[in-house]
């Protein structure tokens, strides 16, 4: 243990993510947080957006679906691992062609996961994080296109990401 470890330091990460069942077709984002941390605990503001990668549906509809969700994490640390409580929630945002009557019906999504994540470390200043979390939605936005339901967010979503993390000096 280096001299300050036990003090509260900040973080700032950035991550590339992919997620399923939030969004109508595989969602590919990005996330950027802010962490207050400890040893053993850490507390996270974590700004999340993620878009649609695939436009289209079976009937030959276009659809364009996004997501933007702010998330609070709380963390428990122990050497390179952690294991985090993850809750979260945002607007779906839909677009299509014009002339297709698209509708999302409850658009805002909320959330509870629990992720699982390992850091390794390159430097004092810098670290690869890998991430995997799986989540239980408790809003579950539905996708209306001309007039039938075509997808319901699923009870159940994952989210994977591999980021890097930059210590901020100690408090």
């Amino acid at each position: 243990m280096q001299q300050g470890d036990d003090m509260l330091r900040g973080e700032l990460s950035a991550s590339p993510l992919l997620a399923t069942g939030l969004l109508p077709a595989l969602a590919g984002g990005a996330a950027f947080a802010t962490t207050f941390r400890w040893p053993s605990l850490s507390i996270a503001v974590e700004a999340r957006m993620l878009t649609s990668l695939a436009d289209t549906f079976e009937d030959g509809v276009l659809v364009h679906a996004s997501l933007a969700m702010p998330t609070l994490d709380i963390c428990g640390h122990r050497g390179v691992l952690s294991v985090c409580a993850v809750f979260d929630a945002g607007e779906l945002q839909i677009t299509s062609d014009p002339g297709v009557a698209i509708q999302a019906r409850k658009a805002w999504i909320s959330s509870i996961g629990l992720r699982a994540a390992g850091d390794w470390r390159f430097s004092d200043q810098l670290s690869l994080r890998g991430f995997v979390e799986l989540h239980t939605n408790h809003s579950r936005p539905s996708l209306w296109v001309n007039g039938k339901e075509v997808w319901r967010v699923p009870p159940l979503s994952g989210v994977v990401g591999l980021g890097l993390a930059l210590p901020v000096d100690a408090f």
